[in-house]
């Protein structure tokens, strides 16, 4: 559902993404690497955020390339949730569903799943982190993508929190049967949500079977210390 292929980023001459190639069907699959390897770049990319300098990415095989990102139906979350500051849990998740993307019922069903109904008139500054990635979560989902980009959206969250968030996240990207990438450095939490998993070394995106086999790769490239 999801084809990346031959994707190639460099600032200057820091080549980030060397033909990165990456596939995924209606699963979650978890991107590993160390900090700087470009898995950023890599969902940004797939986002829209940025441009590639070469390579095409292709969603339910259309190519989406050289779309704005409002109009390639791909939600994603960052790392330190975006919300607008000023508004309400409920105007921040609407916003998601701005011309006339995503239904009602969906909505409800995310508020609901998400345990968000005894907050929408809140604002995000009177919110946990927890709730903040709970609110960054269906305000990326309400729109009904036809992809889910995760770039360590449980970061900031206590180890007690995350183990209580990381069901319900995995219960409710599964609902969309859409691709979802998930990227994350913590192990426990790749093995817990993935599907299937890949390994970022070198600019390039490789499959492995396991989250622990991708961080012993890590480890014997002494990418990381341990």
């Amino acid at each position: 559902m999801l084809k990346v292929n031959g994707i190639y980023k460099a600032y200057g001459t820091q080549e980030v993404l060397k033909s990165a190639c990456l596939e995924i069907g209606s699963e979650i699959k978890v991107l590993i690497g160390i900090n700087g390897c470009g898995k950023s770049t890599l969902l940004k990319i797939i986002a829209g955020i940025i441009k590639s300098d070469k390579g095409n990415v292709l969603l339910r095989e259309k190519n989406i390339t050289h779309l704005a990102p409002e109009e390639r139906r791909v939600g994603y979350v960052p790392q330190h949730p975006a919300l607008f500051g000023h508004k309400s849990v409920i105007d921040n998740i609407r916003y998601g569903m701005r011309n006339g993307l995503g239904s009602e019922e969906l909505l409800e069903d995310l508020l609901s799943m998400l345990g968000l109904n005894d907050i929408l008139n809140k604002k995000p500054g009177e919110l946990s982190g927890g709730y903040k990635s709970r609110v960054s979560l269906a305000r990326a989902l309400a729109p009904e993508p036809e992809m889910i980009l995760l770039d360590e959206p449980l970061s900031d969250i206590d180890a007690a929190v995350k183990e209580t968030l990381l069901p319900e996240f995995r219960r409710v990207t599964k609902l969309m049967n859409v691709p979802v990438l998930y990227v994350t450095h913590d192990p426990a939490e790749a093995e817990q949500i993935g599907d299937t998993f890949s390994v970022m070394q070198g600019g390039r995106v490789n499959d492995i079977d396991s989250a622990n086999h991708a961080f012993e790769i890590i480890k014997k490239d002494k990418l990381i210390s341990v």
